[in-house]
Order: C-alpha cells, then structure tokens, then sequence
C-alpha cells in the first residue's frame, strides 16, 4: 500500500460503513414520526432486506464476525424492521 495518500482506504472504509449504517435512520425515524410508512416501496425495503442479508452472509464465510464490519448491516437491520413494522401496520389499517 501507499503510504503517501493523505487520507487512508481503511478511514474511506470507515466513512462509508458508519455512511451506510445511519442511511436508513432518517427514513425509520418519519415512519415513527408520521406512525406510518406510506409511499414507500415495498419493493425497495425486501431488495434492500436481501441486500443486506448477502452482505452479512458473504461477510460471514469470508472473514466471520467481525464487530466494526457488521456495524452497518446490523444498523440497516434495524431501520429495514422498523420501516416494515410500519409497511405491516398502514397494511393492517386499510384492510380494517
């Protein structure tokens, strides 16, 4: 590796997985807001839940548990759990 680059893979690393944990935050925290996940795409959220589950599988069977590498899959987990309790609930009341 170079050790003359000013900023290092390993910091550019750390930006974008603490960039990717908190990515989802800003979208679970409306759903708690608003008590509701309309106009979001159900679609999205399982593409991003199957996304999301390779990467930890991948992960895994690559290097195992890695606390600071699964900082962010397990950061969108649980944005991904509270924007689908909120899909099920908005569900559950236009059924009612």
């Amino acid at each position: 590796m170079n050790e003359g680059y000013l900023i290092s893979a390993d910091f550019i690393g750390w930006v974008g997985s603490v960039a990717f944990a908190i990515c989802g935050i800003p979208q679970a925290w409306e759903c708690i807001r608003n008590k509701s996940a309309r106009g979001i795409s159900p679609l999205f959220i399982a593409l991003w839940l199957l996304g999301e589950i390779c990467y930890i599988i991948s992960v895994l069977m690559k290097f195992g548990w890695v606390s600071w590498m699964m900082f962010n899959y397990l950061c969108n987990i649980v944005s991904i759990s509270v924007i689908v309790y909120y899909l099920l609930k908005d569900k559950k009341r236009v059924i009612v």
